[in-house]
């Protein structure tokens, strides 16, 4: 066997003979490392404990599920018993199966193009149905912004779908009416209003949309109500990004940002490769520039306050607090001036007094940004002032950045933040609103807490509110009409570079919702059209050529769900130096904060977003992406800030800004900016409908005011004046891994040079009493690249998508009886206060010797003859011994029958092709084996040969950063096989001689020497 003496040193080093080890919080670290607490620690108190598994419905106190906890989990089973059968065909299809369609083949799955739209811009989606019922959602490979993949809340999106707590009908002060009965009765009054004073009282708060048909409706009820007001709403407004454009050329811009190619980046808190609202297509480009074989490796530098996903990718990463960064972005302008100079000579006199780390970072940063020139790119995130992003447009153009382009925008209100919001407030305190009308989403649960916008709303006399669910804002609406879901809807939109984006429904709405369009027609007397027929025309009415050709292109637009050649052109704009020295200049003398005060930090949730996700439990319950926090949000504060108010983990603390006061656990988080408290919003929900979301977490919006959106100084903290805790539960600890060698990271300097020595180590064939199985087939493998995966978690919901994994809730996650068959782990090395985060895709490692399978008394999990590690179910008798034995803690154990109670529309969710599986059994990735036998059917049907890129795993296919291959070792040309031979390729534990058919490529980062 050879050596190990360089394993430990190896593992996440940044440089050679680093003799820092991993660590996964900082408990661990404190106790001095996994290996401190021994054999004991490999699995958490209670995984293995068989508590409750004959009463799943005890009391909390007497082991087991609380029933509060297992029925909302389980969705309202009993509310729903007549809900059956209710897959309805859209009308618009409809056939009559007297002669079966030649499309629909039972058992056989049909792909749709349609577009989700979050923030404003649309995503081009594809999704699976089976008989006119959505099961999986994936990425439209034809679409700019999703290129084929999809983000975590486009997957989760089909939870929400057949969510049984959604809202079912038209209400009137909580009577129920008819959509009939409310298109008569707004016709009439809008009626009335166009012949009193045309609209004078009306109001629209919208939610963001780049719609050209909703942009049509508007056009037209402007018409008839030339005196009504659209406004907009968004909990992630981007006013400051046209603000900044704003003041860097004299109009607002947009802008398009393209890291293809990109050899510097410097971001000044964006989380731009997080799963979030246009960043798949920016996680495709930058991952690209990672693999060392393909020529010059990017660098990527965050400036941020708290931790994010795009920190823990980057090469270098700087945590200062909020009101710092507008600071440290003019101080990196004027040492880009320096070096450069050129437009930006009269930025380089510009004084900003830095903190000497700070100042070695932005120096360093401005001397490679001015060496990248052309290839260098400065973004800035949406939550910073205007300033920032002036600063950062400022830099881009001197250097002729080819990654940073601009464009018009395309959103239908250009400001969507508190200050549109404000306005309407002060219109409805001065009386002058009498007819509001709402599609934003849940504005009174996100709006500044200091608008009281709830109480506004009670003076308005006819509210008219469309949500998929009664929140906190329905319960202040005269009318409530549900919002049909997006699989259920007629619509366009356009992608961030204008392209036109088609939606089309694959089922009638479950609930008799209706969409944005159907309500806006609504109000112009054409509610009765529908959606579909009202689109329609639109488009006819914009196409050339007469009804033969526009149908002929209709067809193709829909089914491809793009319109091609329909992005809007770059726009090309003059800086203007001197508004950029101003807005420069006041950054430069932003007040440094008092090092013992505390500034509060709002930041979207990863998992929730703005709290709209709130009842979707696969949410709920993955993990986040960096603190590992399930079923929770709390106070993240730095180590040292925690230090110096003596609080630890799990403490409950009162938090005080502007004279409001919300309770909150503490989490102490790594990485975190000392001084700064981050709080996630999307949380602590009062909705009476929404059961699931309900008490879970605190609601961070009751601190937000207008003028401290974002950020804000002046937060105090103290313990409660009770001691309480809160048990967080965070996944990270569960299944230790005894202090061995899991993920590999090297500087790409270390790894050029000593590559093949380290990575050497960690693969190749072993001394074995087992011969090698030889196999004539398929080999099915794969590899994961660790310097292209991000971390983001959309594979964890594609599989369970895929899978039909269920959820347990937060005490059974506690013990970690978590069922997700592939998780994301994240370790961190280095000093706390700012440490180097790794991440790394754990599942099952199909070893060719798998130490699961000796143990097993029934013969459950044996190998097939192409490989795989396979289960038989019925096999299984729960023993849990291969549980036991696997090195990786990678099988799930089926504490409970979660999915007995199900009712029929959440059964609806359910992939035909894979079993659901009942309490008792042993459950782990298949490799989605499900998708290699349909292909294999597929191939032997049409006399073909499997080809490599046929066969894609659901967790490959989501993969923004493609950082997932899938296919077979049997021929050296797939990729698959060729990854497995890479000089960066090693097996995690290969020391036990598992043989596993997974293979990681270490990461490789490429830091800048001088701060290296």
């Amino acid at each position: 066997m050879p050596s190990l003496k360089r394993s430990l040193p190896v593992v996440g080093a940044a440089g050679k003979g680093a003799s820092q080890s991993l660590w996964r919080s900082l408990q661990e670290r404190l106790r001095g490392g996994p290996e401190a607490d021994g054999v004991k620690a490999e699995f958490p108190v209670g995984a293995t404990d068989a508590d409750g598994l004959d009463a799943p419905f005890a009391n909390e106190g007497e082991g087991g599920t609380s029933r509060r906890g297992f029925l909302q989990l389980l969705g309202g089973s009993m509310a729903l018993a007549g809900l059956t059968a209710c897959v309805r065909r859209p009308r618009e299809q409809a056939l009559p199966y007297t002669r079966q369609p030649e499309n629909v083949v039972p058992g056989k799955a049909l792909h749709y193009a349609t577009m989700s739209a979050l923030g404003g811009y649309a995503t081009g989606l594809l999704v699976t149905a089976y008989e006119g019922r959505p099961t999986k959602i994936e990425g439209n490979p034809d679409h700019p912004d999703s290129l084929g993949a999809t983000g975590l809340w486009h997957q989760a999106s089909l939870l929400s779908l057949y969510d049984p707590q959604r809202a079912s009908g038209v209400k009137l002060r909580g009577s129920p009416r008819s959509w009939k009965a409310f298109l008569e009765a707004q016709v009439r009054q809008m009626a009335e209003l166009q012949a009193k004073d045309k609209g004078a009282g009306v109001r629209f708060l919208m939610e963001p949309s780049a719609s050209p048909m909703l942009a049509h409706l508007r056009e037209r009820i402007a018409g008839q109500l030339p005196r009504a007001r659209f406004q907009g709403w968004s909990a992630d407004a981007r006013d400051n990004v046209l603000d900044g454009a704003r003041i860097a050329f004299g109009q607002p811009l947009e802008p398009r940002v393209d890291l293809t190619g990109a050899a510097v980046i410097a971001s000044l808190d964006s989380d731009f490769l997080s799963s979030r609202p246009g960043t798949l297509r920016h996680m495709r480009a930058f991952a690209a520039g990672r693999d060392p074989k393909a020529g010059e490796m990017n660098r990527l530098y965050q400036i941020e306050t708290s931790l994010s996903v795009t920190g823990a990718s980057a090469d270098h990463r700087l945590p200062v607090r909020p009101s710092d960064v507008q600071r440290v972005a003019a101080a990196l302008l004027t040492a880009v001036a320096k070096a450069a100079g050129g437009e930006l000579g009269r930025f380089a006199s510009l004084a900003v007094p830095l903190p000497p780390d700070q100042r070695k970072f932005v120096d360093g940063l401005a001397k490679d940004l001015v060496r990248g020139g052309a290839k260098s790119v400065v973004l800035a995130g949406a939550r910073q002032p205007a300033a920032v992003h002036a600063i950062a447009h400022a830099i881009n153009s001197a250097l002729g950045s080819s990654a940073a382009k601009l464009g018009a925008p395309l959103l239908l209100d250009q400001s969507s933040g508190p200050r549109p919001l404000s306005q309407l407030v002060a219109d409805i305190r001065k009386g002058e609103v009498h007819t509001l009308v709402i599609t934003a989403r849940n504005p009174v649960y996100g709006a500044p807490a200091d608008l009281d916008l709830g109480r506004a709303l009670r003076a308005v006399p006819n509210v008219i509110y469309l949500s998929p669910y009664e929140d906190e804002t329905a319960q202040h609406a005269t009318w409530f009409i549900p919002a049909a879901h997006e699989l259920e809807s007629w619509g366009d939109g356009r992608a961030e570079d204008g392209t036109v984006t088609f939606q089309q429904p694959l089922v009638s709405p479950l609930y008799n919702g209706q969409s944005e369009i159907d309500l806006l027609a609504g109000l112009l007397g054409e509610g009765e059209k529908g959606a579909f027929n009202n689109l329609r025309e639109f488009w006819q009415g914009r196409t050339a050529g007469g009804a033969p050709a526009f149908e002929q292109s209709w067809q193709r637009w829909v089914s491809d769900g793009v319109v091609p050649k329909s992005a809007t052109p770059a726009e090309k704009a003059t800086p203007r130096w001197e508004a950029i020295a101003a807005a420069a200049q006041e950054a430069a003398r932003a007040p440094a904060a008092a090092a013992d005060a505390l500034e509060a930090d709002f930041a979207l949730d990863g998992r929730l977003y703005d709290g709209r996700f709130a009842n979707n439990a696969w949410l709920q319950e993955m993990p986040d992406p960096i603190t590992r926090l399930s079923w929770d949000n709390a106070a993240l504060i730095a180590p040292a800030t925690a230090a110096r108010l003596k609080l630890r983990q799990d403490d409950v603390v009162e938090l005080t800004l502007r004279g409001r006061t919300v309770r909150a656990p503490v989490l102490v988080q790594p990485g975190q900016a000392e001084g700064a408290v981050t709080l996630p919003v999307g949380y602590g929900r009062q909705s009476s409908s929404e059961t699931l979301a309900a008490g879970v977490g605190f609601n961070a919006n009751a601190l937000r005011t207008v003028d401290g959106f974002w950020f804000d100084r002046g937060l105090a903290l103290q313990r409660a004046a009770v001691p309480e805790k809160l048990h967080l539960v965070q996944t990270q600890e569960h299944h230790s891994m005894e202090g061995r060698a899991i993920v590999l990271s090297l500087p790409l300097e270390e790894f050029e040079k000593e590559g093949e020595e380290i990575l050497g180590e960690h693969r190749g064939p072993l001394p074995s009493l087992h011969p090698p199985a030889e196999y004539d087939g398929f080999q099915w493998a794969m590899a994961i690249d660790l310097g292209k995966c991000t971390g983001c978690n959309a594979c964890v919901i594609a599989c369970q998508s895929e899978n039909n994994i269920p959820e347990v809730g937060k005490e059974n996650v506690s013990k970690s009886r978590e069922m997700h068959w592939l998780r994301v782990d994240r370790y961190y090395k280095g000093d706390e206060a700012n440490p180097e985060v790794l991440v790394q895709p754990m599942l099952c490692q199909h070893c060719e010797s798998a130490p699961c399978e000796y143990v097993c008394p029934v013969n459950a999990t044996v190998h097939d003859d192409e490989g795989l590690n396979v289960m038989v179910y019925n096999r299984c008798v729960g023993t849990r011994y291969c549980s036991n034995n696997c090195p990786y803690k990678v099988r799930r154990f089926n504490f409970f029958n979660y999915t007995a109670q199900y009712s029929n529309v959440e059964r609806m969710a359910q992939n035909p092709d894979v079993t659901v599986r009942a309490r008792g059994v042993m459950e782990k990735c298949t490799y989605c084996v499900q998708r290699i036998e349909r292909v294999r059917i597929e191939s032997r049907v049409g006399g073909k040969v499997i080809q490599d890129g046929d066969v894609v795993t659901a967790c490959a296919q989501a993969c923004p950063a493609q950082a997932i291959s899938f296919g077979s070792l049997h021929d050296p040309s797939w990729k698959v096989a060729k990854l497995h031979k890479d000089p960066r390729r090693y097996d995690v534990l290969h020391e036990l001689g598992t043989r596993p058919r997974t293979a990681y490529l270490a990461r490789i980062k490429n830091p800048n020497p001088e701060l290296a």
